[in-house]
């Protein structure tokens, strides 16, 4: 895979535990990426805060044993952990219901956490909009982005309900490099910047406004594009029988990501994230057990 293959990731963002009918499961859509590509064998890195109670206490073992590193956690003593309340409907995808406050809203001194994450030297910043509708969590990511500066910045839009403004949408694309959104995603984001079309004419719009280099729209069952330097690079999707789409989204950033760590070509990127996405579709849970090796031998 080259010398990039071990680039260093660095998550900023919520983590906390979506309560499905049948018990908790870790997630949170940053999070999810950065499990992922620690997976992938980058080594990873994740800033949040959890509550002093027992659903930290469980969060920051299972970010331990996932071989994310649990350094840049803290522990917001007023705060509950986060949790996301799921109620799954497999024909209009799942409802969920955020907690807030939550402990990941609080992170603690962005001087401090920027000094500590200087010797980090990380070459990706992983980061979406949830969390960020925290101040201090914002100023944080844009310091990152700005002052440490990773070479590949992937803004993962993840737009929920009643949690984000077309302001923080906007402010959150200066600090990125890549944007991966859904094809709503790609209809509200257009309407924000003022573009009639979601293809070409957006990743245009975002190259020219804010430096974006790449531009990928995934479509669930339809596939994915992949928008690079005018160039425009499409996979048709994946039949599996899915298990629930929790974290198939998270699943695909990290393929993509992965891929520009990589160098892989742009088509080799896109075909490995629709491969991974529709790999974590096809099992129950945002982070579920699977291996490089059913990667390799996919479609």
């Amino acid at each position: 895979m080259g010398d990039m293959a071990d680039g260093r990731v660095l998550g900023i963002g919520e983590l906390l535990w979506d309560l499905f009918p049948d018990g908790p499961r870790l997630g949170g859509a940053p999070f999810n990426v950065v499990a992922s590509m620690r997976r992938l064998s980058h080594p990873a890195a994740f800033v949040t805060a959890v509550g002093d109670d027992e659903l930290g206490r469980s969060a920051v073992a299972a970010v331990d044993e996932l071989g994310v590193d649990t350094t840049f956690i803290s522990v917001a003593p007023d705060l509950p952990t986060g949790t996301v309340a799921v109620t799954p409907d497999p024909v209009e995808g799942h409802r969920f219901t955020i907690g807030s406050p939550a402990a990941y809203e609080s992170i603690g001194d962005a001087d401090t956490l920027v000094t500590r994450l200087l010797d980090l030297v990380p070459e990706a910043l992983v980061y979406g909009t949830l969390a960020q509708r925290s101040p201090a969590v914002r100023e944080l990511t844009h310091r990152v982005a700005t002052e440490i500066r990773p070479v590949k910045r992937l803004y993962d839009v993840n737009l929920r309900d009643g949690s984000w403004t077309g302001d923080l949408v906007l402010d959150l694309l200066r600090d990125a490099t890549v944007v991966k959104l859904n094809g709503d995603e790609a209809v509200v984001l257009a309407g924000l910047l003022g573009s009639a079309a979601t293809g070409r004419a957006l990743a245009t719009a975002l190259a020219a406004r804010y430096g974006i280099e790449r531009l990928c729209i995934t479509r669930g069952a339809a596939g994915a594009t992949l928008l690079v330097g005018g160039d425009e690079y499409m996979v048709e999707g994946i039949e599996v029988d899915v298990a629930d789409t929790v974290g198939a989204g998270d699943a695909f950033a990290a393929g993509l990501l992965h891929g520009l760590l990589t160098d892989m070509p742009p088509d080799e990127t896109l075909r490995f994230a629709n491969r991974l996405g529709a790999l974590v579709a096809s099992r129950a849970g945002a982070l579920p057990v699977w291996s490089a090796t059913e990667l390799a031998d996919g479609p």
